[in-house]
């Protein structure tokens, strides 16, 4: 329910409610009973608040690090937010008194020693489906079957990538709901661990995506396969594909070309393209 309230204060119509509904990355996170409605909601509503209340914004970034967003900060600082950032900063501080309160100062110990070394076991060890669900370069060149420093070196052109593109597509005014849409993906492509059912997001930004009235039929398969891909990289990766790294970078590639095609003919594009709800993706002027 938070997931589709937020999705409806970020700009999706009633009407296209059901296709986040049924998203496959819905069913994904409700068979394992993971979290991705709840980040989702907080990303989502955290963007939506950024103008209209930007200390309601900080504070559901600040609940977000129980999953950090890692390029979230970029956005915040390329666009000039510093009273979600300081909102942001003050609800972890909280959050983390808070947990020192309640559970002693033992549990920051215990999560340095133990939650490091088992993720770095899971990204290294993992196999089964545990690995066919995760999209990053790194686990997605494991499936190849390539070296450990040709996956590593493949997670770092992706995450290198990944900034420049947040950076490239927030340093000035673009198309929000483009903008938006770049920025999640490129969280996907940025971080070696994450996992599909962290994709209920996707469809959100589908949902977005779908409402404007600029969309090719290209546009259209790739907002397809990216709605699809939470389901699909399953039986794709057991069979060597990497469905993750084929779709993502192509998805981001044509936003990077429908933002860049704003810059040179703005005055066509919106006139093509119905206002965006999250103007608070824009930069401050």
């Amino acid at each position: 329910m938070l997931y589709l309230l937020a999705s409806w204060t970020g700009g999706v119509s009633p009407k296209d409610m059901l296709l986040l509904a049924l998203a496959p990355g819905v069913f994904i996170n409700a068979f394992f009973g993971q979290n991705g409605f709840l980040t989702a909601a907080l990303l989502i509503g955290g963007l939506a608040d950024l103008d209209r209340r930007p200390v309601a914004s900080g504070v559901l970034f600040g609940i977000l690090t129980i999953k950090p967003q890692l390029l979230l900060p970029v956005l915040l600082m390329m666009t000039g937010r510093w009273r979600v950032i300081a909102a942001a900063l003050a609800t972890v501080l909280a959050l983390a008194v808070l947990t020192t309160f309640w559970f002693g100062p033992d549990v920051w110990l215990d999560y340095l020693h133990k939650v490091g070394p088992q993720q770095q076991a899971l990204l290294t060890d993992a196999r089964g489906t545990l690995l066919l669900m995760v999209s990053s370069a790194f686990v997605n060149a494991r499936l190849m079957g390539l070296s450990p420093d040709v996956t590593w070196a493949a997670q770092a052109v992706s995450s290198c990538c990944a900034v420049a593109m947040v950076v490239w597509a927030f340093w000035r005014k673009r198309d929000s709901a483009l903008s938006f849409a770049l920025f999640v993906t490129a969280t996907f492509l940025f971080s070696p661990w994450m996992l599909n059912y962290d994709m209920v997001v996707f469809g959100f930004v589908v949902a977005r995506l779908r409402e404007r009235m600029d969309n090719t039929p290209a546009d259209h398969f790739l907002a397809l396969a990216v709605w699809l891909l939470p389901l699909a990289m399953i039986p794709f990766g057991a069979v060597g594909i990497p469905a993750a790294m084929l779709v993502l970078p192509a998805f981001a590639g044509r936003l990077i070309w429908r933002l860049a095609r704003t810059e040179i003919r703005p005055a066509a594009v919106a006139a093509e393209a119905p206002a965006a709800p999250i103007a608070g993706l824009l930069p401050q002027t």
